[in-house]
């Protein structure tokens, strides 16, 4: 009998999750005896608490999202990456004027969820910027931007800057890891979160849905045009061509391994200190782990010999 566990992505399901939506359409889930149920949350930024209280089995958020929530006592732990380093900032038109972090002073800008703001905060105390407005307006930056609510918003490269530049003209964007001199964008970077209590008993369960979502992580990138096309037959409301657009401006931050990166949970550990969400006697060890993770990544091709 099938394993039955349950996913929740970090938004509605569409391109920037082509491997896990690959791998459901082909089947590659039920192939490893998993029957999973892929949810969409109603508010993103209630991920981590679900996943926290223990109510669904698996999710996705952003790295900078564990640190928040593992401060906060929920028992969660990244076992995987889905995307790495996304490109992510502060998308808006060129024909607004901004060309530098300094042209927000008057401007009225758009975040996510409260990180979001602490970011801009943050930014804004570095630059000496006090005459700025923030406007929460959750995912739907874009939207946001049309009906004049905000003048640029918090997005990510691979969808929000695509959908802006899709729908309303030539767009760019201010990189939050650049400005904050990150070195990587890693803290936009999205996991695979799980409770502990799901570790601990379903260690089993944890590496076949790894190892399916890598085979799917393998088609995207051997295969993208039969990948996508596979995806918008089981997902008709992704056959567009914005959708084409966010899927090719994804590929390039699909893991084919799913590792965690050490120097990753590094770098945002101590970022998230500075934005005051962590504390600063963090252990890495706490917030990832790879045991779960396939030994080698997904291949079709059976080898003739080992050489390591």
């Amino acid at each position: 009998m099938k394993t039955r566990t349950t996913l929740l992505l970090n938004w509605y399901a569409n391109p920037y999750h082509a491997p896990v939506l690959a791998a459901k359409a082909l089947g590659f889930y039920d192939d490893e005896d998993i029957k999973l149920a892929i949810l969409e949350p109603t508010d993103p930024s209630d991920v981590t608490e679900i996943v926290g209280l223990g109510n669904v089995d698996i999710g996705l958020k952003a790295m900078v999202h564990c640190y928040a929530a593992k401060n906060r006592g929920y028992p969660i732990k990244s076992i995987g990456t889905l995307l790495d380093e996304p490109s992510t900032g502060l998308i808006y038109l060129k024909k607004s004027g901004i060309q530098s972090f300094d042209d927000i002073r008057g401007k009225r800008l758009g975040y996510v969820g409260e990180f979001g703001k602490i970011m801009i905060d943050d930014l804004a105390k570095c630059a000496g910027i006090t005459d700025y407005e923030t406007v929460r307006v959750g995912m739907n930056i874009v939207d946001a931007i049309r009906r004049d609510v905000v003048d640029a918003g918090i997005g990510i490269g691979c969808f929000q800057q695509v959908e802006l530049e899709h729908e309303m003209g030539e767009a760019g964007m201010l990189r939050i890891d650049q400005l904050a001199g990150l070195g990587c964008c890693c803290f936009c970077s999205i996991m695979f979160i799980a409770h502990e209590k799901v570790l601990q008993e379903q260690p089993e369960m944890l590496q076949r849905f790894l190892s399916a979502t890598q085979r799917g992580a393998a088609l995207v990138a051997d295969n993208p045009d039969r990948a996508f096309e596979v995806i918008q037959e089981y997902y008709p409301r992704l056959d567009s061509e914005l959708y084409k657009k966010v899927f090719n401006r994804s590929l390039p931050f699909f893991s084919r391994n799913l590792l965690n990166v050490e120097r990753d949970w590094d770098k945002v550990g101590n970022y998230s200190v500075r934005l005051g969400i962590a504390d600063k006697g963090f252990s890495i060890c706490d917030y990832f782990t790879n045991e779960f993770v396939p030994s080698t990544p997904f291949s079709e091709v059976k080898p003739l010999g080992c050489s390591v």
